[in-house]
């Protein structure tokens, strides 16, 4: 009798230490999974990869192959000045670490040797060691039709769990694409030329918005033979290009900002061009 409490109690004491450890170990999962959402998502769930930026022309993913451990589609595709942005969608059918990149193909066939790595892990729920599930225990299912009909039955909730999860995401990217394609390079700069209107910029950033807009307009007119000096004159004397140039130049050199300077002028030219101009880059 004795010995059969003794048994019992260490059993319990046992499963109370399991059921402890288990919790700190979802805790640790449940942050480890926040922080890898999109890059380390599970065996048969989705990853996501969004606005990554590659080198070189355009790519697509490539076919299909039996057997493949990785299955990845492109969702979205933007230009990036000489490089593409793109939005990845992708699910491991495998455990394991790959690098996405490896299927990834050129749109017009030439090689896509190069690539940076695209790193991704996908995981398993199963314990260390295990590379099988469990096997099931007989109970009151077979009685009632089976594993088969649960299992087809869950099979089913999840597809349609999943396809939810798919059309919502692309609703939602949609909506952020149609805000996007609303935004003007006005709206972009704005909050820098507000800065450097009220004398609150460094002077490395003046410097630096110099740069970027002298490398805008040197390629939007054509001026990238014009030696830097040539080209930069030229722009101060174009109409749409000249006065904000012109602005910058005097903020850059004047320890007072200026009180008559119209704004709405300086960012006239860029209120037609998209937030996604090619050329240019914030």
């Amino acid at each position: 009798m004795i010995g059969t409490q003794k048994l019992n109690n260490r059993q319990v004491v046992l499963k109370s230490s399991m059921i402890a450890i288990a919790g700190v170990l979802m805790l640790v999962a449940g942050s480890t999974l926040k922080a890898e959402d999109q890059r380390s998502p599970s065996v048969g769930a989705p990853g996501r990869i969004d606005q990554i930026v590659l080198p070189g022309t355009e790519l697509i993913a490539k076919p299909l192959a039996e057997g493949s451990p990785i299955v990845i589609r492109i969702v979205e595709v933007f230009p990036h000045g000489d490089s593409f942005r793109y939005d990845l969608l992708f699910h491991g059918m495998e455990p394991g670490k790959y690098n996405l990149a490896d299927w990834l193909a050129r749109k017009d066939g030439t090689s896509a040797e190069g690539l940076p790595e695209i790193p991704v892990e996908i995981r398993t729920l199963l314990p260390p060691g295990q590379i099988e599930p469990n096997p099931l225990e007989k109970g009151w299912l077979p009685r009632l039709g089976g594993y088969r009909v649960v299992m087809f039955g869950l099979v089913v909730l999840w597809s349609l769990i999943f396809l939810g999860l798919i059309f919502a995401g692309r609703k939602k990217k949609a909506e952020e694409i149609a805000t996007a394609k609303q935004l003007t390079l006005a709206d972009l700069l704005q909050t820098r030329i507000e800065s450097a209107l009220s004398n609150k910029m460094p002077k490395t950033e003046y410097a630096e918005l110099e740069r970027m807009l002298t490398a805008f307009w040197r390629k939007r007119l054509s001026l990238e033979s014009e030696t830097p000096h040539a080209a930069l004159v030229k722009i101060k004397e174009h109409d749409e290009a000249g006065p904000l140039m012109k602005q910058l130049e005097t903020w850059m050199h004047s320890p007072r900002p200026s009180e008559d300077v119209d704004l709405p002028k300086l960012l006239a030219p860029f209120r037609a061009m998209p937030i996604d101009t090619p050329g240019f880059e914030a």
